[in-house]
């Protein structure tokens, strides 16, 4: 703190507390998975070979299990912040989860691996960061799985859409790279799996850059948020 001379003012020298923004570096805090998630399919889409074997068949599986996020998160997160008893809670969270990781089986299944069960999990905790480390002021917490719920199904849609219509360069994933990742299944994502890895870095990307600001541009924070249908309006392009 130093004193004005012409004024006698005290004038305060270097970052003033008051103007620190609790909201804002929670929503940094909670994009932080989403950033690492985007910068880890772009080193997979650019440089493949810098990552371990096995990591572009497990990103393919989390693009794919986030459809199953979108869809089960808002449930997920009603249940979170409901007035019930915390053992209500318990039972509705693990009921609806138990369900949904029947979706996550058929994956690993499909994969004959246990990792779809795993991120499924590590997906939806991620999901529901900003509800748990307070990001919404409280009694806004409905408002802020709304917006989340309208982010990530809208830049999911949009991205999965350009990723498959638009032409995507294979960059570090040649057609011989691809091919020696022996991945099952059929469609674009499996025979062109650089759009995977383009779709998965522009989408978690954009869910991080949106939720810095706790997806405002989905509603105004405070705001009534317009009612979600709990389904998606399009389906990704799974492997058949």
């Amino acid at each position: 703190m130093a004193e004005d001379q012409d004024s006698g003012t005290p004038q305060t020298i270097g970052t003033d507390p008051s103007s620190f923004e609790p909201d804002l570096a929670r929503g940094w805090l909670s994009a932080l998975p989403d950033f690492a998630l985007g910068a880890t399919f772009l080193i997979a889409w650019v440089a493949p070979l810098t990552l371990p074997a096995g990591t572009i068949p497990h990103l393919l599986l989390v693009i794919l299990m986030e459809f199953i996020i979108i869809h089960s998160s808002v449930f997920l997160g009603n249940v979170v912040i409901s007035p019930l008893p915390r053992k209500a809670k318990l039972i509705g969270m693990l009921a609806i989860g138990s369900f949904y990781t029947i979706f996550a089986g058929a994956f690993s299944l499909g994969f004959h691996s246990s990792w779809p069960l795993l991120s499924f999990w590590a997906l939806m905790l991620n999901r529901m960061l900003g509800v748990l480390i307070g990001q919404a002021p409280s009694g806004q917490e409905k408002l802020l799985i709304q917006r989340t719920w309208a982010a990530t199904a809208v830049f999911y849609l949009l991205f999965c859409a350009l990723t498959i219509v638009l032409p995507i360069p294979h960059l570090g994933l040649t057609r011989e790279a691809i091919l020696s990742l022996h991945l099952p299944g059929r469609g674009a994502w499996i025979t062109d799996t650089q759009r995977a890895m383009a779709c998965g870095f522009f989408y978690f990307t954009a869910v991080a850059l949106s939720e810095i600001n706790g997806h405002a541009l989905f509603g105004a924070r405070g705001a009534a948020a317009p009612a979600v249908s709990s389904t998606p309006a399009a389906k990704p392009p799974l492997a058949a």
